[in-house]
């Protein structure tokens, strides 16, 4: 099963509602909205929807819905706008039929905070209805608006993957969940943070446990949410249980084909257990999933050197070095798109280039395990072995001890002969 399967119409597209507020952003709050309607008609037999980073790229666009629609080559298209006064919201919808330039279905709400998910789950409704879609459609339990926008604010720090990011969206979602505490996607959310910071940080048992309770809480509160299943198989990872983690993500998959998380954590999963063919589809899938994300289409790239499919790699690395490039433009500190890109660099040829990156991305956070155990990397690719086996021995006494990455990460190979990275390895 993968994206490029599902050949349903007819074709929708939905884009983040308009702030109508002056002088306000409420960009992570209008763009949560218009996920949550995306996901809700994914759901939906006989219907295919573009992927949210892609039609996202025209948030805020001066195109009209019709314009943005044909770009897309969607049959339909779902735009609006957002105000908040106070405690009033009101919401405004419209579902544009691209070939006809004609509302298929508009309608205004207008309701308070506790009323979000019941107002969303009547607009998905008349969406569906004007689709002509026979399948009910169905949205995440219903959460109060200051509870889903922590939830927001939590995993726009975790996809900034490190320790820091980890820190802050684990505040985040455990503020969402101060405040609703059978939220079950908070709940998946913390247990995201515990798994990661138990592979990459700080490998305890107190953060095992704390990722196997939160992800099983999830679950209990909500079995068909993909969200939780994603989380389930992160956990599963983390404790070392690989067959039942795969099933987990297979679950995901299955009720959510396009969530991200589930694809890229499922790929790290597989080359972290030395399949590396089974890594390369579900890092493509989530590829394809987030096409302006450089993390997968740069790991993919791993997966390919890793098999020796050297042209594949260097595509991967050209691709996801483009998109690099893109995301320094907007964000000149984001450590992770820094170092990832010197790896790209000093394997495609630009050792001095990619050495420099390394260098700047290392004075941005010195002491994180992930990036430096990247910066092992990096420098193995520079034939720097010294420096290479520095960094790895940092990264692992700063907390990465996931001793599989280290044994099937073919950036490595130049060091697996080296008494030092063997000793390093019998540490683990």
């Amino acid at each position: 099963m993968s994206p490029r399967s599902r050949q349903a119409h007819p074709v929708v597209a939905v884009l983040p509602f308009l702030d109508l507020r002056p002088g306000s952003s409420e960009e992570p709050l209008t763009e949560g909205l218009a996920e949550e309607i995306l996901q809700a008609l994914n759901q939906l037999e006989g219907l295919r929807v573009i992927s949210r980073t892609t039609s996202f790229l025209y948030g805020g666009s001066s195109l009209s819905l019709t314009e943005v629609g044909r770009q897309l080559q969607a049959d339909a298209i779902l735009g609006g706008s957002f105000r908040r006064e106070g405690g009033h919201l009101t919401l405004y919808a419209e579902l544009i039929a691209v070939s006809t330039d004609q509302a298929l279905w508009a309608r205004t709400f207008e309701f308070n905070r506790k009323e979000l998910f019941p107002t969303l789950e009547e607009l998905v409704q008349g969406v569906a209805g004007a689709l002509q879609t026979s399948a009910p459609p169905r949205i995440r339990r219903a959460v109060d608006l200051r509870a889903y926008e922590f939830y927001l604010r939590g995993r726009s720090y975790y996809y900034r993957f490190n320790r820091h990011g980890m820190a802050f969206a684990a505040q985040m979602f455990q503020q969402a969940l101060d405040l609703d505490p059978d939220y079950a996607s908070a709940w998946a959310g913390l247990a995201n943070c515990a798994a990661y910071a138990h592979i990459y940080i700080e490998r305890t048992e107190t953060q095992r446990e704390l990722a196997e309770t939160c992800s099983r809480k999830a679950l209990e509160l909500d079995p068909t949410l993909a969200e939780a299943h994603a989380s389930r198989g992160a956990a599963l990872s983390a404790a070392g249980r690989s067959d039942e983690a795969e099933a987990a993500f297979e679950t995901a998959l299955q009720l959510d084909p396009n969530l991200y998380e589930a694809a890229y954590f499922y790929a790290r999963h597989c080359f972290a257990a030395g399949k590396p063919e089974r890594a390369i589809e579900y890092f493509e899938w989530a590829a394809a999933l987030r096409p302006e994300d450089f993390q997968a289409i740069l790991l993919v790239a791993q997966a390919y050197h890793s098999l020796g499919v050297e042209d594949e790699a260097e595509r991967a690395r050209r691709q996801g070095l483009a998109l690099v490039e893109q995301r320094l433009e907007r964000a000149p500190d984001d450590v992770r798109a820094r170092y990832l890109g010197a790896n790209a660099l000093v394997a495609l040829g630009d050792r001095e280039k990619g050495l420099a990156w390394a260098r700047m991305a290392r004075s941005m956070d010195p002491e994180d395990p992930m990036l430096l155990y990247n910066l092992g990397c990096i420098n193995a690719l520079a034939d720097e072995p010294a420096e290479a086996l520095a960094c790895l021995g940092l990264a692992v006494a700063a907390g990465l001890t996931q001793k599989d990455w280290l044994l099937h990460d073919g950036d490595l190979d130049s060091l697996r002969d080296l008494p030092d990275f063997q000793r390093l390895l019998e540490t683990l």
